[in-house]
């Protein structure tokens, strides 16, 4: 199971290095463009929010750190949003490390000042990497309504 961990986010990070080149090719002069259709968000504010759910989860609650949250204007551009998940990377490959013996591990803390939060690292693993592809399916969609046809970005590429 120790490898387990390791192997799934290599996985991620493959599939979304697909979503940035698609990004930085056909969609980079949209990504700031924001959709009527989902409540005047930009792919760039999806992509930033995927990061920022990483930061909490895994930065803030699981390795008790007291990282800052991005803008939405940090990610703007194809270029500054590698930068900001080279970060993640960085926290996702600490958490691995941390937790892939026994991740299972219960992580609890409070999450938010008033809520206490009871959960595991297998969890919270899992939480992070789907709410990923939730809002990856979501951009793929906004370029879609702007005019661009999406490449397969699954894991798994036919």
């Amino acid at each position: 199971m120790n490898d387990l961990l390791k192997k799934q986010y290599q996985l991620i990070i493959k599939a979304r290095e697909v979503v940035f080149q698609y990004l930085g090719k056909d969609v980079a002069e949209d990504l700031t463009t924001e959709l009527p259709e989902f409540n005047n968000k930009s792919i760039a504010y999806m992509m930033t929010h995927i990061a920022n759910t990483y930061v909490a989860w895994v930065g803030n609650f699981a390795l008790s750190a007291k990282l800052d949250y991005y803008e939405i204007t940090d990610g703007s551009n194809v270029d500054q949003l590698r930068e900001i998940f080279n970060t993640v990377n960085q926290l996702m490959e600490q958490f691995i490390f941390l937790f892939s013996e026994n991740p299972h591990s219960e992580v609890n803390g409070y999450k938010w000042p008033d809520k206490f939060v009871e959960t595991d690292a297998y969890s919270i693993f899992t939480h992070v990497i789907t709410h990923e592809f939730h809002h990856k399916g979501q951009s793929m969609t906004m370029s879609r309504l702007l005019g661009y046809t999406p490449l397969d970005t699954d894991i798994l590429r036919f």
